[in-house]
């Protein structure tokens, strides 16, 4: 009996399968950031010729141009954005499975990627980081922490396997998926004995006297500490140290007269070691709730699971 062919839908899946191979890849990555052959070519130690064959072989493959020749090297085509993408994604995703098996051959059970907004950087990530070391799990955590704008293209990249942090009304540029944890309250905070500490019955000048440490005066927490504001018929915040650092913070605000909205449950902490105090200027709503992220068409390690369930349990017993 004669073997079956494939359906006839599958055929441009197969003949890339078949054809494609990573030193496409690599030359495709190449020449999209120099935009020039020859410079392409001499960055993979091969002939121009040689390079000039990759991409005949490469459009070939994908029957369609992915590269405008012009006077000064090449441009990328819409066509080519899209490879170049995932070109990028899966050069990523072998570095990470060579970097996950040097793992696992030196005794660990696998390696995590986790990036982390500053509302759980110093709190949610950490605990749930000592849920599994307690269980005795030799997992490799790398963590980078940034905010939406740094940690959303390196999701969409490859380059991090989840992000623990805030869920932004913000389209992704590719389908990820999202897991609320909780809602976190923000609160103002300010070095132990700031003149504002004792009362809660400020003027707008009062309030005005004083400068602030923001991630910056275009992200969310600008515009709620602002509305706080509005309603004691103060300004906007003046913002005189621009950091998402919660340790930054800590440091300016603890040591001089400048105030700064943190999460409630980060604030507790520190309120407790006699580092900060929290004013009682009401904030009138919340920010984004707290969520793990991670791509919605890439299927999760075990490493990233099990980090990811000791997140959920870490969520589960927070006390504040």
């Amino acid at each position: 009996m004669s073997r079956a062919e494939p359906p006839a839908h599958h055929a441009p899946l197969n003949r890339v399968r078949s054809r494609l191979r990573m030193r496409h890849l690599v030359f495709i990555e190449a020449l999209a950031r120099r935009q020039n052959i020859r410079q392409a070519a001499q960055d993979l130690f091969v002939t121009q010729p040689a390079a000039s064959k990759l991409l005949t072989e490469i459009e070939s493959i994908f029957e369609t141009k992915l590269f405008e020749r012009n006077a000064h090297g090449v441009t990328t085509t819409s066509e080519g954005e899209v490879l170049l993408h995932w070109a990028l994604k899966a050069l990523s995703d072998m570095d990470a499975a060579q970097v996950e098996i040097g793992a696992l051959q030196s005794g660990r059970a696998g390696r995590v990627r986790v990036g982390v907004f500053p509302v759980v950087a110093s709190s949610l990530v950490p605990d749930a980081i000592a849920l599994l070391r307690n269980t005795g799990s030799q997992i490799e955590v790398c963590l980078h922490e940034g905010l939406e704008d740094t940690l959303m293209p390196m999701l969409q990249q490859g380059l991090l396997d989840c992000v623990v942090g805030r869920l932004t009304a913000q389209p992704a540029l590719r389908a990820v998926t999202s897991e609320i944890l909780f809602e976190e309250p923000t609160v103002v905070v300010s070095r132990p004995r700031h003149p504002l500490a004792d009362s809660n019955a400020w003027s707008a000048e009062e309030l005005n006297a004083y400068d602030w440490a923001l991630p910056s005066s275009f992200a969310p927490l600008y515009g709620l500490v602002a509305s706080g504001l509005a309603a004691f018929s103060a300004n906007a915040p003046r913002v005189a140290v621009q950091t998402a650092s919660i340790m930054t913070i800590l440091g300016v605000v603890s040591q001089t007269n400048m105030l700064s909205a943190i999460p409630k449950g980060v604030a507790e902490r520190f309120v407790k070691s006699g580092q900060l105090a929290i004013l009682p200027l009401p904030l009138s709503t919340s920010l984004h709730p707290v969520c793990i992220i991670t791509a919605a068409d890439i299927p999760l390690n075990a490493a990233t699971s099990a980090y990811l369930e000791a997140v959920r349990k870490a969520a589960a017993c927070r006390s504040y």
